[in-house]
């Protein structure tokens, strides 16, 4: 230990000088080093320093290893020193931590002096805990929770916990093409958007709690990671440390009952109201122990901790959300749907939005109307998730590119065959992700009242029922295209009438869901240098259905259907080509 660190400690503990130090263990990944220092002439015998090292080079365990990596565990040790500094002061009698007695930084290196919790009894760690072990750390998790409800979590970690989705893309990425990180935003949205949020401790393991020798109090110790957050994240967690796949199940109920009466007993005499926090958090469980789970796929999928009952909470969570966002979607479309069919026949004044497509040029108060409608009905799910917007009528904005997903809307797909009063509008809904691929989406027929729904890896719905694809005995040589109405004035039109049966049916969201009821169809967009033609909130919602149902969605080169391009919201420059899954994108390019 170097000269100026010793002078600093003797000065910080008033100990006439240090008589020895030991290593407890080193820090995560080589970035520093845990002792004990022991003290002549001090009130207290011994005191602990953490010292900080950030090496200039870090080979990860696992192998993520990179800048994203180095970046966070740095700021985990400022956002502990802040803690310590501050937050620490405040902390409940029945959550006892270790005391900062000083931090300081020299050059690339940090010390945190800190009280040895061995001084007030806190020696036993434990590798396994008994049921009022664990009651112990659940406690002191309750009464932590319920202090610091709705704290600020001022230079802290604006979301707690090591695996927060933002702070783990290298995982994340390790997990493409999974139903985990189809919903990782979601899951994480939930939890970071509940309205009663906390600073949690975020790596509250059991090795992280120090016991007295007879388990009759815990202490807490490492804080690199606290933040504002879901107290649900930290009981889960630190469940998963101590339980195995059955005994999660078994011992859920009583843990949970446990914890949430020792956290009403810590809010007892304050104004919050009880029964919405515990409703809130208790729906929340499974969300927590979804988003752990994500991370630990990516980080090590073989992990012990992937079993068969933290699957099942995660496919709980899933299905809760994707329930909770459906029912919304859905109630909005068919509220709008309703006010469509019931103006249908109505005289309605046309404008115009200066577009060279005339099918995305009018607009009409039923338009503006049925819009206001959705986002009526969609309002609670901007704040619960974290959502972005962007929908057909109105000024555009940033916020889908900006968001983890957002909702798209078209409200009245096929404006003018519904002037005309004919059939084939629609009133379509989508939620994309930032990435820009749909995860469920929603389309109704005003006049038939009939709702199609989809999920990203769960199915096309109609009226609640899952949709079978159709076959026909026996396959005609001729391939059905149901087009947009500009079709006749393109200069190949007389060639696409012999190698095609055409249908002008109605919009973009009636076309496609024919072909996904169509045998042997498609619709598709060349690419062509005038704005306008199909937008996001044209196709987000039955492209998805189509692609569940095994049909093609994609843009015209074959490449992957992008729905939130930063360049565009239209899709005339590259053109799309959406088929029935008994065709290939060569049966059409041959036709064409």
């Amino acid at each position: 230990m170097k000269d100026h660190v010793q002078n600093r400690i003797l000065e910080a503990t008033g100990a006439s000088r240090i008589v020895k130090t030991d290593r407890i263990q080193a820090l995560w990944n080589n970035y520093g080093v845990l002792s004990r220092v022991h003290l002549d002439g001090s009130a207290s015998p011994s005191v602990i320093l953490k010292h900080i090292q950030i090496p200039n080079r870090s080979t990860h365990p696992r192998g993520f290893g990179g800048a994203v990596s180095r970046q966070r565990k740095i700021k985990s040790y400022e956002v502990e020193t802040h803690w310590y500094l501050h937050q620490n002061k405040e902390i409940p009698e029945g959550s006892p931590t270790p005391r900062c007695i000083d931090a300081f930084d020299s050059g690339d290196e940090l010390f945190i002096l800190l009280e040895d919790l061995s001084n007030r009894g806190f020696t036993q760690d434990k590798h396994s805990a008994t049921w009022t072990e664990m009651t112990r750390c659940l406690s002191w998790l309750a009464h932590f929770h319920g202090h610091f409800l709705q704290a600020s979590a001022d230079g802290l970690w604006p979301c707690g916990t090591y695996w927060h989705l933002d702070t783990r893309p290298e995982e994340l990425d390790e997990i493409i093409g999974t139903r985990l990180h189809t919903f990782a935003g979601l899951l994480d949205a939930r939890l970071s958007h509940c309205a009663f949020q906390t600073i949690v401790h975020g790596d509250a393991k059991l090795a992280n709690f120090l016991f007295t020798e007879d388990s009759t109090s815990v202490a807490a110790v490492d804080f690199q990671y606290v933040g504002r957050g879901c107290g649900m994240k930290d009981v889960a967690y630190f469940v998963g440390s101590c339980l195995y796949d059955e005994q999660c199940q078994s011992q859920e109920a009583a843990i949970l009952d446990f914890y949430f009466s020792e956290l009403k007993q810590a809010l007892a005499g304050t104004e919050v109201d009880f029964s919405k926090l515990e409703a809130e958090w208790r729906s929340l469980y499974p969300v927590a122990w979804a988003d752990f789970q994500r991370f630990m796929m990516g980080w090590s999928p073989g992990h012990r901790k992937l079993h068969g009952y933290s699957r099942q909470m995660t496919d709980t969570a899933i299905l809760t959300i994707t329930e909770d966002l459906l029912d919304a979607a859905i109630s909005a479309g068919s509220a709008a749907a309703q006010y469509i069919k019931a103006n249908r026949f109505r005289h309605v004044a046309v404008a115009s939005k200066g577009m060279a497509s005339e099918a995305s040029d009018m607009v009409t108060e039923i338009d503006i109307r049925a819009q206001e409608i959705v986002l009526d009905g969609l309002e609670p799910t901007f704040s619960r998730y974290g959502l972005g917007l962007l929908a057909e009528e109105g000024e555009q904005d940033t916020s889908r590119l900006n968001s983890h997903a957002f909702w798209t809307i078209d409200p009245l797909d096929g404006t003018q065959y519904f002037i005309e009063g004919k059939t084939g509008f629609a009133t379509s809904i989508a939620l994309v992700s930032q990435a820009g691929d749909s995860i469920l989406s929603v389309a109704v027929d005003p006049v038939t009242e009939t709702v199609y729904h989809a999920v990203k890896d769960g199915g096309f719905f109609i009226n609640g029922q899952r949709h079978a694809v159709k076959s026909m005995p026996e396959t005609p040589a001729q391939l059905t295209w149901f087009a947009d109405r500009s079709l006749p004035k393109h200069p190949d039109y007389a060639h696409y009438q012999t190698q095609f049966d055409l249908h002008f049916i109605g919009g973009a969201v009636t076309n496609i869901l024919q072909v996904i009821q169509t045998p042997r169809s498609c619709y598709f967009k060349l690419p062509k240098k005038t704005l306008g033609g199909c937008a996001i909130w044209d196709i987000a919602a039955v492209s998805l259905m189509l692609q569940e149902c095994g049909g093609t969605a994609e843009f015209f080169d074959g490449s992957r259907l992008n729905l939130n391009r930063e360049e565009s919201i239209y899709f005339n420059d590259v053109g799309l080509m959406l088929i029935s899954p008994d065709l290939t994108v060569k049966d059409i390019l041959e036709r064409i």
